[in-house]
C-alpha cells in the first residue's frame, strides 16, 4: 500500500468536470483575468485544472496529513458520482425523472453545499463567519470536565478559531450543518436536457443561487449544471420556459461570475457570450434576475 500523500485537491471534482468535456474528455481553459485562452486554446484533461495544491492538506508538527481530502471530500465525491452517472445516462429522461428520487435529494443538497464551501474564494466568507461567531453557534463548545467554560477554555477556543488548519476543516463542517438543517425539508426539483450539440462550459464558480449571499441550499432556489446537457434546478414548479434561452443565460452567468478559470469546448462560444452580455446586460445581477424570473 502506498503512503504517498495526495496534493492535487480539486475544488471541482474530476467526475464533475468530465461532464463538460468534448468527445476526447478534454476542454480548453479561458483565463478571465487575462481575457485569453491558456496556451492558445490547447485542450486539457479535467484533472489539470480546478484544484489547489495541498488545499485540504493538514499540517501539524511538520507532518502532512491528507485525511480531510481522502476520508471526507473524496468519499462524498464518490457517492455523488454514482448519482450523476444515473442522471447523465442515455436512458435517463424527463419521463423517468432522470432516475432521481426525493430520497437522493439530501445527498445532492449536501454535495451542493460542499461545492459551495470548498471553492477557494469562499475562504473570506469562512474567515468572516468564524471571526463573527462563537463555536457554540455551530454546535461546538470547549468546556472542562465539569461542563464549565473558564478563561482557559475561552483561550483554547480562540486559538482553535485562529488556527489555519482548523479553518481548512471547517469548510467541510459547514456543509454538514447544512445537511442537518435539511432533514425535515422536501426538495422540489427539476432536471432538463439541453441540446447535445451546444458547447460544454464550466467555471471555478459554477453554482447559481437566487440568494447570492451565503445561501441555504435547503431553502433557497439554485441551479447546478450536472453536465453539458443536463441542468438541475432546485425550485418550486413554475412557468414553462425556452430551454435554449435558459441554457444561454446559465452559461453566461457561470462565465461572468468566474473568479479566474472557465472551461469551454469551443473557443468561439466565449465571444458569443461576450457579445450577448454587451448587448443586453450591465451586471451579473441583471442576468441573475432575468434567469430566475424566467424559470419561477
Amino acid at each position: 500500500m502506498s503512503n504517498k500523500i495526495s496534493w492535487r485537491h480539486h475544488y471541482l471534482p474530476v467526475f464533475y468536470l468530465e461532464g463538460f468535456t468534448n468527445e476526447n474528455n478534454e476542454f480548453k481553459i479561458y483565463n478571465v483575468q487575462q481575457n485569453s485562452f491558456i496556451k492558445d486554446g490547447k485542450n486539457f484533461s479535467p484533472k489539470s485544472y480546478f484544484f489547489q495544491k495541498d488545499g485540504n492538506t493538514i499540517y501539524k508538527n511538520n507532518i502532512k496529513d491528507d485525511f480531510l481530502e481522502t476520508r471526507f471530500f473524496a468519499k462524498m465525491d464518490s457517492r455523488i458520482a454514482v448519482l450523476f452517472n444515473k442522471i447523465n445516462h442515455s436512458e435517463s429522461n424527463l419521463e423517468n425523472r432522470y432516475k432521481v428520487s426525493e430520497s437522493d435529494m439530501p445527498a445532492l443538497n449536501h454535495f451542493v453545499s460542499l461545492m459551495y464551501w470548498r471553492l477557494p474564494h469562499r475562504k473570506k466568507e469562512i474567515d468572516y463567519i468564524l471571526d463573527k461567531n462563537a463555536l457554540i453557534d455551530f454546535g461546538l463548545s470547549i468546556e472542562n470536565k465539569n461542563g464549565e467554560r473558564n478563561q482557559e477554555e475561552i483561550d483554547i477556543e480562540k486559538r482553535m478559531k485562529n488556527d489555519t488548519e482548523f479553518r481548512k476543516g471547517f469548510k467541510f463542517y459547514l456543509s454538514l450543518i447544512d445537511s442537518i438543517k435539511g432533514v425535515d425539508f422536501r426538495t422540489p426539483y427539476t432536471i432538463i436536457s439541453t441540446p447535445e450539440e451546444l458547447p460544454g462550459l464550466c467555471s471555478d464558480n459554477p453554482l447559481i443561487f437566487r440568494n447570492e449571499k451565503i445561501p441555504d441550499v435547503f431553502k433557497d432556489d439554485y441551479i447546478m449544471p450536472i453536465s453539458r446537457n443536463r441542468i438541475f434546478f432546485r425550485k418550486n414548479d413554475g412557468k414553462s420556459f425556452k430551454i435554449f434561452e435558459i441554457k444561454l443565460l446559465i452559461d453566461l452567468l457561470i462565465y461572468k461570475q468566474a473568479v479566474k478559470y472557465v472551461s469551454c469546448t469551443d473557443e468561439k462560444y466565449i465571444q458569443i457570450l461576450d457579445d450577448f452580455y454587451k448587448a443586453n446586460f450591465s451586471s451579473t445581477l441583471e442576468i441573475r434576475e432575468m434567469l430566475f424570473n424566467k424559470i419561477s
